[in-house]
């Protein structure tokens, strides 16, 4: 904002304005000026309404010293250059040449000396308020530091009387380091207790001064535009004071109605207000009732603050009491709402005992709630401490639950630690079941951990038991919760906890949930464990429920990834699905863990269920499934097999998917297999060397010439060579050796008759010879 647009942002000074006063404010808004800054910002900065602020720059209102001391220190702090001191000696002496000419004609000086003492009141509070906070997070630091220090102290004395039982002096010097740590830790945490008690007295007096330093700023601006329309604000202000300590409370609700317009309204607040703190409580009530009934709600709820503040506690109970036997709710919150936020805990405590000796715990109970949703948790945790001795452990137990499903989790947690550390543990159990009942899954992930780490293992559990009581969809939020705050354990605890107690049904659902949501580990991991420890009954009903929640691509994909656990755990689920009866499940259990996991883990899977089950796994059964398998598939299998070291089933694998099949589809198998002679380290080549040792003993010749030419034609050389050297040991040579020679010159097998022989065999000598 430029200077000219600040300048006519200020009231124009007016003409018939006193000379003193005129200079005064002239060089006051010079000061202003050199700020920068608007007249609504400096007002917030320096907490006054920019009314107010706007009546200092325009010589409406007497300015204080303070306030001239506080603009100087400002425009010093923007600038970098500070005033003279022959500018502050003459700044003073217009300033009191401005109060001696406004004196005389104001007739105000009261009010502004009562607004002035509030202001003064409100800036000391500010200040003790700034120390006791600066105070109690220095001794809460200690504190901190004294308890880690002590457990650890305590721990090593633990140890050293574990070793050293016999060398007692040892263990005297340490165990009176350790008493004196404790009186020292015990001196910290009454001085932590007492900076605490005394911030919040500090905080409630602070608001009250400010409520009040309002009161009065209003009712200063109202007299003075009373002045300015030519009405005496001194003498209004004298009748005023007179009736709300004289009048009849009809007449008194008269007087009120006719201030309540214009710019008289503050003084019909401060009527209410100032009757309200000195009349007996049942003029109080009957004047609320009756501003109620005429609908001049503002004052009356403005007047309630400041009678909070400044009357006994016993005469806000009886006040409530009455109201509420008038059937009057509204001002009755409002008067709670207003000993919520001024009291101290100890007032409160006391209030919620008056209200419960007058029978109305109704009131007791908004009381003790809107404390439990709105005070810092150790205000609260003190109110129960000491309302708990006046009988009032039932009505506790209903508020403490009122802020669980509102008030962040980490206020809410540290009032859980609170009350535990102060011995209310009927409370904290309380508070804690409803947020474990209540709360979202992540707010819940966090309250245990918080409880972890303050050293409140039982909470935890209690905590993390009654949270596992809710719906499948809170459990899967809860899982992957507990994920994200690294509690793995009790991720892995929830799920176990629902197989073991949940109906089939839910268990179904939950393991859908899971897999929906994207936690395809946690969902296998249950359906294992479910296999694995259910009944065949059981765990054909649980796949039947998943069969109608899940398509079939993805249940055979969350069993595929159970068997993905451990070899083990693979085995006893395709055991467990063949004695259920589901020859589809456990064919694709099977499948995917040959075919698609490493050949260690298949054929450890392999080996137990020969072990357990060898009917399931039988040479015959394996060769029938190989001479309808893919030359891939024979050659994970293979695999498989070899490491488990099944020879016989092996054998039949390659009778069925090689020795008992077409050529091409030989050689395709031979060549799998020289391809993962690297990967398999060299197992693989084994398979094939006793592939073609199996095809030169047992296949007759023609079979053999018919491998050896398609293994030249996928140009796989060496397995072709090493099938004609062991089948030139094994087949007559001189067949074998004229059938070879035909099958290289022609391209394709010899006929078979002796006369075909026997010119093949010319032909080589001639060959020879040549």
């Amino acid at each position: 904002m430029s200077n000219r647009s600040r300048i006519a942002e200020l009231a124009e000074l007016e003409k018939d304005l006193p000379l003193p006063v005129r200079a005064f404010v002239t060089d006051l808004r010079t000061y202003f000026l050199r700020l920068d800054v608007s007249v609504r910002l400096y007002a917030v900065r320096r907490h006054v309404s920019a009314a107010t602020l706007s009546r200092y720059l325009s010589g409406k209102r007497p300015v204080t010293w303070r306030f001239v001391e506080e603009l100087l220190a400002d425009v010093t702090e923007h600038t970098g250059v500070c005033p003279t001191s022959e500018a502050i000696d003459g700044l003073r002496v217009l300033h009191e040449a401005d109060l001696a000419c406004r004196r005389p004609a104001r007739g105000l000086d009261g009010l502004e000396e009562r607004l002035l003492k509030a202001d003064e009141e409100v800036s000391r509070l500010r200040v003790q308020e700034r120390a006791l906070a600066k105070a109690l997070e220095e001794s809460e630091g200690k504190w901190a530091k004294e308890a880690v220090r002590s457990a650890g102290l305590q721990a090593q004395a633990e140890e050293l009387q574990d070793r050293c039982r016999a060398q007692d002096s040892a263990l005297v010097l340490w165990q009176n380091v350790s008493m004196g740590l404790c009186t020292a830790f015990s001196s910290l945490e009454q001085e932590v207790a007492f900076l605490r008690q005394a911030l919040s007295e500090t905080r409630a007096a602070l608001k009250a001064a400010k409520a009040h330093r309002s009161h009065l700023e209003e009712r200063l601006e109202a007299a003075e535009d009373l002045l300015e329309q030519g009405i005496s604000g001194a003498s209004l202000m004298d009748v005023l004071e007179a009736a709300d300590r004289t009048t009849p409370v009809p007449e008194l609700v008269q007087l009120v109605g006719g201030l309540a317009t214009g710019p008289r309204e503050a003084f019909a607040s401060e009527l209410v207000t100032s009757a309200s703190r000195c009349r007996p409580v049942s003029e109080v009530q009957v004047l609320l009732s009756s501003l109620y009934a005429m609908g001049l709600h503002k004052h009356a709820e403005a007047a309630l603050p400041a009678m909070v503040a400044m009357r006994p506690v016993q005469d806000t109970a009886d006040l409530v009491t009455e109201l509420l036997n008038a059937r009057l709710d509204e001002p009755v919150v409002a008067l709670l709402k207003a000993a919520v936020e001024l009291h101290t805990p100890h007032d409160l405590a006391a209030l919620a005992d008056a209200i419960h000796r007058h029978g109305r715990d109704d009131a007791v109970l908004v009381l003790l709630g809107a404390t439990a949703s709105h005070r810092a948790p150790h205000d609260i945790a003190t109110v129960c401490h000491l309302a708990a001795g006046h009988g009032l452990e039932t009505i506790l137990h209903k508020a403490i639950t009122i802020p669980a499903a509102e008030r962040p989790v980490a206020q809410l947690t540290d009032l859980v630690i609170q009350l535990h550390h102060s011995r209310l543990q009927a409370l904290a159990d309380t508070l804690q079941s409803a947020l474990a009942l209540e709360r979202t899954a992540t707010d819940v992930a966090e309250l245990i951990a918080a409880l972890h780490l303050a050293d409140l293992p039982d909470a935890a559990t209690a905590v993390f038991l009654q949270t596992q009581q809710r719906t499948t969809g809170h459990l899967v939020a809860l899982t992957s919760a507990l994920h994200t705050a690294n509690l793995y354990q009790a991720a892995s605890e929830v799920l176990f906890h629902a197989l073991h107690s949940r109906p089939v049904g839910e268990i179904a659902r939950l393991i859908a949930d899971l897999h929906i949501a994207g936690r395809l580990q946690e969902a296998s991991n249950a359906l294992a464990t479910a296999l694995r420890h259910f009944d065949p009954n059981t765990v054909r009903s649980l796949l039947d429920h998943l069969d109608q929640t899940q398509p079939t691509d993805a249940r055979l994909a969350l069993l595929e990834t159970a068997a993905r656990c451990s070899a083990d755990d693979a085995a006893d689920i395709m055991a467990t699905l063949a004695d259920c009866q589901l020859p589809a499940h456990a064919e694709a259990v099977y499948s995917h863990t040959v075919q698609a996991r490493p050949s260690g883990h298949a054929g450890a899977a392999l080996l137990r269920l020969h072990r357990h089950r060898p009917d399931d796994l039988a040479p015959d059964t394996l060769r029938a499934q190989a001479q309808a398998a893919s030359s891939s598939e024979i050659t994970n299998l293979c695999l498989a097999l070899h490491t488990a070291r099944l020879g016989a089933h092996l054998d039949a694998v390659l009778l069925g998917g090689a020795l008992e099949r077409p050529a091409a589809q030989a050689a395709l198998l031979v060549s799998n297999l020289e391809n993962l002679h690297r990967i398999s380290n060299g197992q693989s080549t084994h398979i094939r060397d006793k592939l073609l040792t199996r095809a030169a003993r047992e296949l007759p010749v023609d079979a053999k010439l018919a491998w050896i030419s398609a293994l030249e034609a996928a140009r796989t050389l060496k397995a072709a060579q090493h099938l004609i050297t062991e089948a030139w040991n094994a087949s007559g040579r001189s067949e074998f050796r004229t059938k070879l020679y035909a099958m290289r010159v022609t391209g394709r097998l010899v006929p078979r008759s002796a006369w075909n022989l026997t010119l093949w065999r010319l032909r080589r000598l001639a060959r020879i010879f040549d």
